[in-house]
């Protein structure tokens, strides 16, 4: 049984202890038997042991009719977040690729420029707007605060791209950019109205900065004309 299953028989010895798994047999001379029900509870621990359970929860869940099910659809649903969340940061190594092989070294301070500009948005709240946009980040949970934070900046580096293509804004590629976007911002502001005003304020006035920290654009007239771009292309979109 040990054996077959890839344990020791200590640890088989340790479930029986626990009481997670006992054997339905014995022989004459006293040593276990596990029958066919006995493995498919084998199974069952070692998957749960896989998915991150400890020995406790998984007793208490398999000597509890009907508790697997919600047990292995809310892991499920952790991994999927877990994906998402790997995806996301795959999208932005990759952008981060793009500039390797476009612009040169995605340096430190681009970033760190950019933040500096980020951190200037909340000079275009008032005190009230400040406490609903709090709010608003308060009731979106793990999945979309990282969904925002991966998005955002490959969002714009691919316009950043489309630009330095002379891709047309009415373009479907670049469209499809640009409902990202406006998808981000709603996330972002809830839909709020005055929010919705704000964040556009400050882009039509810091735009250019947040595009030359993200693309590290040397030339002035490339970022600005980059922000044109995509303010035309989220415009566009009507």
């Amino acid at each position: 049984m040990a054996k077959v299953a890839g344990l020791t028989v200590r640890t088989l010895h340790h479930y029986d202890e626990l009481g997670l798994l006992r054997p339905s047999e014995r022989t004459a001379s006293g040593h276990r038997r596990y029958t066919e029900p006995d493995l498919r509870r084998l199974y069952e621990i070692r998957l749960l042991r896989e998915l991150g359970l400890s020995l406790e929860e998984i007793g208490g869940v398999l000597d509890q009719p009907g508790a697997l099910r919600p047990v292995l659809a809310a892991r499920v649903d952790e991994l999927d977040q877990q994906v998402r969340r790997i995806n996301a940061l795959r999208r932005q190594a990759e952008t981060l690729l793009s500039h390797l092989d476009s612009a040169g070294p995605f340096a430190t301070e681009r970033p760190m420029a950019l933040l500096g500009q980020l951190s200037v948005f909340g000079e275009y709240l008032t005190e009230e707007q400040g406490r609903r946009l709090d709010q608003h980040g308060e009731q979106l949970d793990a999945e979309a605060r990282e969904w925002m934070e991966g998005e955002w900046p490959v969002i714009l580096a691919e316009l950043a791209e489309h630009f330095r293509a002379g891709t047309p804004v009415d373009d479907p590629a670049v469209v499809r950019s640009a409902r990202r976007l406006t998808t981000l911002m709603e996330t972002f502001t809830g839909g709020d109205a005055e929010l919705n005003a704000a964040v556009a304020k400050f882009f039509r006035e810091h735009g250019t900065e947040v595009m030359r920290s993200l693309t590290g654009g040397p030339d002035p007239a490339f970022t600005t004309g980059l922000w044109d771009y995509v303010s035309q292309a989220y415009s566009a979109l009507g």
